[in-house]
């Protein structure tokens, strides 16, 4: 007895045209490797949505992580060409959606033994533009981080 899926793909196969079929495999194998390629705090607030023609399109809810993800473009689309084995991926877009239809699980945070304080006034003022909380948070405490190990750095 054939399985759902394998029925389902014959069906795919003969009603989708060729072209239809490639972009539905394309965006599927990006699908399957944006977690790991972008990481868990990006991927629980983004998601593939469409690829075609090298570009591919990110489903967010906060334009915020939108303009995250492409000012990091030029290390993702590397990665994810990588990770897929093929150069699918040229630039990306994003698009900003009321939900996200597939969102990643939120992971426990690990236990960090680093006591950072309070972030420098210098880091507070320049976050302040940032509407998401979650996004201006993470951003404090990765400039404190930096600023810690650059001072670190200095000592040695």
């Amino acid at each position: 007895m054939r399985s759902e899926r394998a029925v389902l793909a014959e069906l795919l196969e003969r009603a989708l045209p060729p072209s239809a079929r490639r972009r539905i495999y394309s965006v599927a194998l990006v699908e399957k490797r944006w977690a790991s390629v972008v990481g868990p705090e990006i991927a629980r607030r983004s998601e593939p949505e469409t690829l075609e023609n090298g570009v591919l399109t990110v489903r967010v809810m906060d334009p915020a992580w939108g303009k995250m993800i492409l000012k990091l473009q030029g290390r993702i689309v590397p990665a994810l060409n990588r990770a897929l084995g093929k150069g699918l991926v040229r630039r990306i877009n994003f698009t900003k959606r009321d939900k996200l239809q597939n969102p990643a699980p939120i992971a426990p945070a690990p236990e960090k033994s680093v006591a950072l304080g309070p972030p420098p006034e210098s880091v507070i003022r320049a976050s302040e533009g940032i509407s998401d909380e979650e996004l201006r948070a993470a951003v404090r405490k990765s400039a404190s981080l930096y600023l810690r190990a650059r001072e670190d750095r200095g000592r040695k």
